[in-house]
């Protein structure tokens, strides 16, 4: 089971779920466990798994994902109990436990994995919150990509502030606004930026990227099926042309076999 975890409006979280069901089952849900959303969908699904392995007689079901993202607590919601330690830093689960879920279904907190990959740079991982924020050095140079990702008026919302124009200007009002100087009156641009990344990765700011529109896939099938269409098209016009230009009994002999029932063999 992948991991996904993400706070935004409704109608974003419905297309990323209609996205993402093209590929693997996928449903939407909120960890808690006092108000919890997608539970009961959730334990449907994985009692639809232990159908399809009856000669077993327990699965185990693992949450793998990336350090951060809810793995633990949505093995808690399902328990309405907290079962599993859970903490707002990547790196709390350090080994596997196992708990059980019901008589035959057993769950797996695994710890956060990050997949290897060559595209992935310093900014990416951090702002997926796989690293912890005070072990970064020089962390107000990656301010300008939280500006970047998040829309201005949450941003103003969150810390109550505005009229900057850049990253620096930003972190200098939020420094100012919350008393954090050094000696001379000069802000605190490194705690600041620490303050504002954990923000970031804790979900406190409102961010969100929207699935892709058509994947390439998608396109591909869109256009394998035009040139279908259009080649159908082409054999149907050359058939009339060929019946028009027959004999009277060549013409009803052509139209006879066209009027044949037409079978057809479905594969499942």
């Amino acid at each position: 089971m992948i991991m996904i975890v993400v706070v935004v409006v409704v109608v974003v979280v419905a297309a990323w779920v209609k996205h993402l069901s093209k590929e693997r089952p996928t449903l939407a849900f909120h960890a808690s466990i006092t108000n919890s959303f997608g539970k009961g969908s959730l334990i449907q699904l994985l009692r639809q798994f232990s159908q399809l392995h009856k000669d077993r007689h327990q699965i185990s079901v693992g949450f793998i994902g990336y350090p951060n993202t809810g793995k633990s607590s949505i093995i808690n919601t399902l328990r309405k109990k907290k079962v599993c330690q859970v903490a707002p830093i990547p790196g709390e689960t350090k080994v596997w436990q196992y708990i059980t879920l019901m008589k035959n279904i057993f769950l797996i907190d695994c710890p956060g994995i990050v997949p290897p990959s060559t595209k992935d740079t310093e900014q990416d991982i951090l702002l997926r919150g796989v690293v912890r924020v005070e072990h970064v050095d020089h962390p107000e140079q990656y301010i300008p990509a939280v500006l970047e990702r998040c829309q201005k008026k949450y941003l103003e919302r969150t810390y109550e502030i505005s009229g900057w124009e850049n990253a620096t200007e930003f972190i200098e009002k939020l420094a100012r606004k919350g008393g954090r100087l050094l000696k001379g009156g000069e802000p605190d641009e490194s705690g600041v930026s620490k303050q504002i990344l954990n923000d970031f990765n804790r979900g406190k700011i409102p961010w969100f990227v929207p699935p892709p529109e058509r994947d390439e896939n998608e396109q591909g099938s869109t256009k394998r099926e035009s040139l279908k269409k259009r080649k159908l098209n082409e054999d149907e016009s050359e058939s009339k042309d060929i019946v028009q230009d027959q004999p009277a009994d060549e013409k009803s002999a052509a139209v006879s076999v066209s009027e044949e029932p037409a079978t057809k063999q479905i594969k499942i």
